[in-house]
């Protein structure tokens, strides 16, 4: 996991994701994103949500988003493993995942 050097309270890295597709239902094609990051104290809520679009379309990655919800209260200050995880519709061509906000890019697997 990498070091917490871009203002988040959770470090994550492209190591710490997988992005797995698989066919749902009617033939559409899913991408589950799971991923674990370094939170500053327990009690962190994570989420993967679909980014604005690009600018300049890119049909092979699917852009998203990691936020991150700050418990309440008093918590001890100590690194705590955060898990994440989302499903994603998407097309055929694509084959990488960008969380934009974090610079982290992930090759989809077929599962």
């Amino acid at each position: 996991m990498s070091a917490y050097g871009n203002g988040f309270a959770c470090a994550a890295g492209a190591e710490d994701f997988t992005a797995t597709a698989h066919r749902g239902g009617k033939g559409r094609r899913l991408v589950t994103v799971k991923g674990t990051c370094a939170c500053r104290t327990p009690g962190f809520r994570l989420q993967l949500a679909l980014a604005a679009p690009p600018i300049v379309a890119v049909p092979e990655e699917l852009h998203l988003e990691l936020t991150e919800v700050a418990p309440t209260g008093t918590v001890t200050q100590v690194i705590t493993p955060t898990d994440v995880q989302g499903e994603f519709e998407i097309g055929d061509e694509v084959e990488r995942v960008v969380i934009r906000n974090r610079n982290i890019t992930v090759l989809v697997k077929e599962g």
